[in-house]
């Protein structure tokens, strides 16, 4: 009777251990592609597009209000950066947009940052960890927002960015460009539905600013 336990609980173990293998190489896969996702770059080239970029006026995390047509009076540049707090591409993209706000604010560049889809305290935590230069106002208020009533939507589409939430998105407006009164602030622009390849973006500010002679 021993015998025939013995060999019942080996057969059952011998059964399982695939079962087991299979689920754990499952999970294995899993944690793989998660990683990979979670680590993966969506570089995207600026392309210069027919596209009418309207005034805003968005709150920011200090309650106060953040104007698109009187932020770009005087500048030579200016980038507006779309993005979430909680999306793996903005969290990349953040350093780009620092270190050139940073190289060429002076020279008369302006990166705006308009945080969607993202709580408040996304947002602050966002802020706390990578502490981006430049200033940052607040589109969307959370993630469950309709995003078809957004800006940022609203451009996307023009371009057919087939992207589920579509962040980040990078919008590139020179002085030259910009209309001098009315709802629409730009016709011509740069775009990049993606993270900005530094370079290519690096070149062109250069070139815009006249630092390339």
């Amino acid at each position: 009777m021993k015998n025939a336990s013995r060999t019942i609980c080996l057969l059952c173990f011998l059964l399982a251990a695939p079962a087991a293998k299979a689920v754990f190489a499952q999970t294995d896969q899993t944690l793989k592609v998660q990683t990979v996702e979670a680590d993966s770059h969506n570089y995207v080239p600026l392309r210069e597009v027919e596209m009418e970029v309207k005034d805003f006026t968005y709150p920011t995390l200090d309650d106060g209000k953040f104007n698109l047509r009187e932020s770009v009076s005087g500048k030579k540049l200016t980038l507006v950066h779309y993005f979430a707090a909680w999306c793996h591409n903005s969290n990349f993209d953040v350093k780009t947009m620092t270190e050139i706000y940073d190289k060429y604010r002076d020279q008369g560049l302006l990166v705006i940052g308009v945080c969607e889809y993202s709580s408040r305290k996304e947002l602050r935590e966002f802020i706390e960890r990578h502490k981006p230069t430049y200033p940052i106002c607040i589109e969307g208020d959370d993630r469950k927002k309709n995003r078809t009533g957004t800006t940022h939507y609203a451009y996307r589409r023009q371009i057919d960015d087939q992207r589920n939430w579509g962040t980040p998105l990078n919008i590139l407006i020179a002085n030259g460009d910009i209309q001098k009164e009315g709802e629409v602030v730009a016709k011509r622009i740069r775009i990049a539905p993606g993270e900005v390849i530094k370079t290519e973006l690096e070149e062109i500010i250069r070139q815009r600013l006249g630092l390339n002679r």
